[in-house]
């Protein structure tokens, strides 16, 4: 008897033929990757474990192609201080969105076992999933240079490629690290300016602190709970981690110290957890008996690793960067001072037209000293120096007239937001009475509602944050014009709801303006505090 399919289920028939002979599994867990998933690097080690990495994307585009945030937090004091930053990938990786440049993290710190494994040393950690600790820098650093000979003369094929060379592991460096622990580009504006990647009252499910409701003041195992937004464990919690930067207090400019090491351990207080938390750690501290500086080792202190390539692998690189670098320089690349790196934009142009305006001086004054500022050359500086003037002029007019419409999307916003979360408690009323009555018709329509509501509320939030973000573009007298603006034009149409509602928005646009930090999360209660049951 002959069986045949009808041509439409053949495909129907081939995939459920596949399915059963070679059936899909997930990637398997191993103690080098307790917790696996589809996207992560698995390198080979020396006794058959594994080192698993994630990848942290940072842009697509041109070899010249940043990230920009800001590192830091106002709460940390000056030690944090907010400050712009610029973040580059070490390999191109191809994601569902496309190409974009990335960097490796280990996807948990560094174990007792997997330091054994590649060093030799410590026989006792064999088959320890404990972070490694009581380790120097020195140490981690010559466990790094160990693993990297293993892994080019054992398993070379295993690392991405840049160029042509394969990566390399090392220390992530502080910036690195920071952009990682705060949820990278996996998390929105407003949760990356949080001080932790997720809710506050969920931090038990994601980082090991002090105390009863977590350690029990014990180092714990790694990937036992929760990994942050890019899939990474224990970013915050456990043991601290090494980097590979040089402490300073403004992060890139001011005299260099010890090392600096991130994050909290097993023995912080659970406030003190933080995605900008940064200690300066001494590479020797005098031994208890001799009082001879060695190497410093701390029970808390640990490590993860980074996978990271050369900027320049070879010489056709260096060349196509060659020829993408006066585009880029004059372009979005332009450097600014650390000082005004965080400033609006009318003051870092105000900052660039004052040394323009100087340097034109000490020409005009070389000219004259050499005779040779004849009655042309001294028109031309002129009609130079008056264009110069225009320009700022131009750009803070402009500054002025972004800040007041940023002002009038947010105002609309917040009053959008609270009418709305108004609506909240009169469906709360009705939705009891639906449900004691049995009415599961009307129950149903009322809760879709009640979702619709709350996700209208959440849209109109990330607006209003966006747009409060954007004013801190325009600069502070911008913003004080563009706001006796607006609220001229409330009061011409009487507006008198808008009206008691601006006080609020004008709140949360200062402290925006003050600490480059956005709080949606207060933001929303003061929008709806009054309108909503707990």
């Amino acid at each position: 008897m002959r069986f045949a399919l009808r041509p439409g289920l053949f495909p129907l028939a081939f995939c459920l033929v596949v399915f059963l002979v070679f059936p899909y599994s997930a990637p398997a867990a191993s103690p080098g990757n307790p917790v696996p998933l589809d996207d992560d690097l698995v390198l080979p080690m020396p006794d058959g474990g594994v080192m698993a990495l994630r990848p942290v994307c940072v842009s697509s585009g041109g070899y010249f192609a940043w990230k920009r945030f800001r590192m830091g937090d106002p709460n940390g004091g000056y030690k944090e201080s907010p400050t712009g930053v610029a973040l580059g990938g070490a390999f191109k990786v191809q994601g569902k969105g496309g190409e974009d440049w990335c960097y490796y993290l280990g996807k948990y710190e560094v174990t007792e076992n997997q330091f054994q494994a590649v060093t030799g040393l410590h026989p006792e950690w064999k088959g320890s999933r404990y972070p490694v600790r009581n380790i120097s820098w020195f140490e981690a650093q010559d466990f790094l240079r160990q693993y990297n000979q293993w892994l080019f003369e054992h398993a070379v094929t295993s690392l991405p490629l840049y160029g042509g060379m394969p990566g390399y592991l090392r220390l992530p460096t502080e910036t690195e690290w920071e952009f990682a622990a705060r949820g990278g580009n996996n998390v929105d504006g407003a949760h990356f300016d949080r001080k932790i990647p997720y809710p506050p009252e969920k931090l038990p499910d994601y980082e090991w602190f002090s105390g009863p409701s977590s350690s029990h003041n014990k180092v714990k195992k790694v990937g036992l709970l929760k990994a942050n937004p890019l899939g990474l464990h224990d970013m915050l919690g456990n043991v601290a981690e090494m980097t590979r930067t040089l402490y300073q207090v403004e992060y890139y400019q001011g005299r260099s110290g010890g090392y600096v090491a991130r994050g909290g351990h097993y023995l912080s207080d659970r406030k003190r957890l933080r995605s900008s938390l940064r200690s300066e750690q001494e590479f020797y501290a005098p031994d208890r008996r001799s009082k001879v500086p060695r190497p410093a080792r701390k029970s808390t202190l640990g490590f993860r690793v980074a996978l990271s390539s050369l900027v320049f692998p070879n010489r056709q690189v260096s060349r196509a960067m060659k020829e993408a670098w006066d585009p880029y320089r004059k372009g979005l690349g332009s450097t600014l001072p650390a000082a005004v790196s965080t400033s609006s934009t009318a003051t870092q142009t105000s900052v660039s037209g004052t040394e323009a305006g100087r340097y034109l001086e000490r020409l005009r004054k070389r000219l004259e000293e050499s005779g040779a500022l004849r009655g042309d050359v001294r028109q031309a500086l002129d009609n130079l120096e008056s264009s110069l003037g225009d320009i700022q002029f131009t750009i803070r007019q402009a500054a002025r007239d972004s800040a007041y419409a940023w002002i009038k999307i947010a105002a609309e916003q917040a009053f959008f937001i609270t009418r709305e979360s108004r609506k909240l408690p009169i469906l709360a009323d009705l939705i009891e009475s639906a449900r004691q009555s049995g009415r599961e018709r009307i129950l149903k329509k009322y809760r879709q509602r009640e979702e619709e509501i709350r996700l209208n509320i959440s849209q109109a939030l990330s607006s209003y944050t966006e747009s409060i973000r954007q004013l801190g573009s325009s600069g502070r007298e911008a913003y004080r014009d563009g706001l006796a603006r607006y609220r001229s034009f409330l009061e011409r149409r009487k507006a008198g709801s808008q009206l008691a509602l601006l006080p609020t928005v004008d709140r949360h646009a200062r402290s925006y303006l003050k600490l480059k930090r956005i709080d949606d999360e207060q933001w929303l209660r003061d929008l709806t505090r009054g309108q909503n049951r707990p």
